[in-house]
């Protein structure tokens, strides 16, 4: 009976420490997958915050990006519309020395129907308007288009009004005076 007693008592003592053996590798077993879940967990939150600064960059980059490209868009209206300034002062000059103001509106309507170009105008050297394209204007100060100073600028100016509107204002000079003054109100919005 003793030895049955020892084998029990061994049994029992056996069967305590495959217990134990199990809880240790059970809470190991825990502690491991703990610590594979935080840092799993701190490897997505680390990638998500990755992530979110690479948008932002890339938002901030398309950003300027559209904003360059507008900037050289409008610089590229206002070039253009300096280059279509020169050759239709000098017609318009001929029409307005041989004093031909019925052409010098025909030729204010057929440029009024190309395309972004809103209003356009001259002004004699009074000031008032003589010929325009929306004839409401005719009889008006120039004032109520354009500035005062275009009136007696020698130079063609090409300003942005708002909206992507350009207001380019050009002298038309005759052999010795001033002849009056061009206003084209032109919009460089997206079509």
């Amino acid at each position: 009976m003793g030895q049955g007693k020892q084998n029990i008592k061994n049994s029992i003592q056996s069967k305590t420490n495959i217990d134990k053996q199990i809880t240790l590798q059970q809470r190991t077993l825990f502690i491991v997958g703990a610590i594979v879940l935080v840092l799993l967990s701190a490897i997505w939150i680390w990638k998500s915050i990755e992530v979110n600064q690479l948008n932002t960059q890339a938002e901030e980059a398309q950003l300027e990006l559209k904003e360059k490209a507008s900037a050289q868009l409008m610089q590229s209206h206002k070039t253009h519309l300096v280059l279509l300034a020169k050759p239709f002062v000098w017609a318009l000059r001929t029409e307005l020395l041989n004093k031909n103001l019925g052409q010098v509106n025909q030729y204010l309507n057929e440029m009024v129907k190309e395309k972004g170009m809103l209003r356009i105008m001259i002004a004699n050297p009074k000031g008032t308007i003589i010929a325009s394209t929306n004839k409401k204007d005719e009889g008006q100060p120039f004032t109520s288009a354009g500035n005062q100073a275009s009136l007696t600028t020698d130079e063609i100016s090409v300003e942005l009004a708002k909206d992507s509107t350009l207001v380019m204002t050009s002298p038309i000079m005759g052999f010795n005076n001033r002849l009056g003054t061009l206003l084209i109100k032109y919009s460089a919005a997206k079509p």
